[in-house]
């Protein structure tokens, strides 16, 4: 009977009901993943800033005031905002997920390879090609090994003679790296389609 309601509604409400909060994740988490997962560039940041950022609005849900701002644009300025600090840091922080207790967020391999699917490595075209070239030989070629050429993590170990962790983790820091360098779409995109969503779910 809850589905119903609008995301607004759901915050005000979890500050009651703390459990309506876990509809707020499963309507925003996956759009929310990509959004960030193609901002980062790499699957481990971008599914901690996700946990980091339902973590904090949990942890302020409480302030949260339907005053001309809706749930997924507070959703996502909180999101952006934690985004702005891992570009300033290098690094996730866990701040709201160590006050709640949460466990540490691991990254199995089934996520890594369905993160990497929503970056769509398609649309950075050449620029991509251009920003490779200011990577170490080591995690260049990882990264083309496995974006360019789509290799799985094995055949990237088995080609360049190291470990597949050792492999994920070139990948992953090269990724990284040139996410600092492209010039990724800056739009507010993710979240006017999820506010068109569910705008429409609301009428029908």
């Amino acid at each position: 009977m809850h589905e119903g309601l609008d995301d607004a509604e759901l915050i005000l409400r979890s500050s009651r009901e703390p459990e309506l909060f876990g509809l707020l994740f499963e309507r925003h988490a996956e759009a929310m993943l990509a959004f960030f997962a193609r901002r980062t560039l790499d699957a481990e940041s971008a599914a901690e800033l996700v946990a980091e950022t339902f973590a904090e609005a949990f942890s302020s849900r409480r302030r949260f005031r339907d005053e001309g701002v809706d749930g997924v644009g507070w959703l996502y300025g909180i999101g952006k905002h934690l985004l702005s600090r891992y570009f300033r840091a290098g690094a996730v922080e866990a701040r709201a997920r160590r006050r709640l207790g949460m466990p540490e967020r691991t990254v199995s391999d089934d996520d890594y390879d369905r993160i990497e699917e929503l970056i769509d490595f398609e649309r950075f075209g050449e620029a991509l090609d251009e920003a490779m070239s200011v990577l170490p030989e080591a995690q260049r070629e990882a990264v083309r090994l496995r974006v360019v050429d789509e290799r799985s993590y094995g055949e990237v170990a088995a080609e360049l003679g190291c470990t597949e962790p050792t492999a994920r983790m070139r990948v992953s820091r090269g990724l990284r790296r040139i996410a600092g360098v492209l010039e990724t779409d800056p739009s507010d995109a993710p979240i006017e389609l999820e506010r068109r969503r569910w705008q429409r779910r609301s009428t029908t």
